[in-house]
């Protein structure tokens, strides 16, 4: 019986002991997350599309982490521009009354991706003195792509779609109609981005 009390007691004190640690780590957590400027939370800007960048620490400093942060910027950019264009795709091929759309839209989200992933983003610059370097030697880096580099990329975007369009083996007559959608969808992308400013 005494063996199950100090078992029972044992047990008792590691659980709370871990209980204890647990909400010392979530304490913990909400503090460095506090620490962090306001632009990591929220990389949003008026004039273009953001993103923060980030590198871990590395024994090689700063030199090594800002290239690594600064792609990592662009890629999530790049993730953001691909999805206002696959929102944007679906809604326009939808409003054009494409035959066989769940056709066309797999066709746009493939040339779509491929698209993107292969077009440089060109104009994405770091944002004005916002580089940090927190304790734990994680560099965060914002970065945008301003209004007009993005007019650019689009047009750049929609030129390359268009020619993806014309060289598929689609009916001619959905190929007009996806045509139209593909102009509507950059249009509307346009329209967006200027709504922002």
């Amino acid at each position: 019986m005494k063996n199950k009390i100090v078992i029972l007691i044992s047990i008792t004190a590691l659980s709370l002991f871990s209980c204890s640690k647990k909400n010392s780590e979530i304490t913990n957590k909400n503090n460095e997350l506090s620490n962090l400027p306001s632009w990591v939370l929220d990389p949003e800007v008026e004039d273009g599309i953001a993103a923060v960048g980030i590198a871990g620490p590395s024994k090689g400093g700063l030199k090594f982490q800002i290239p690594i942060a600064e792609l990592n910027a662009k890629g999530n950019i790049a993730a953001k521009v691909q999805s206002e264009i696959s929102r944007v795709t679906k809604e326009a091929l939808r409003s054009a009354n494409v035959n066989n759309s769940d056709d066309v839209e797999e066709f746009f989200s493939q040339a779509s991706k491929e698209v993107v992933k292969n077009q440089s983003l060109s104009g994405v610059k770091r944002v004005k003195d916002h580089i940090f370097l927190s304790k734990d030697g994680t560099l965060y880096i914002h970065m945008v792509l301003t209004g007009n580099d993005y007019s650019k990329f689009l047009q750049n975007t929609e030129n390359k779609m268009a020619a993806r369009i014309k060289k598929s083996d689609m009916a001619r007559d959905n190929i007009n109609k996806t045509e139209q959608a593909n102009k509507a969808i950059f249009d509307e992308l346009e329209k967006e981005r200027s709504n922002k400013e």
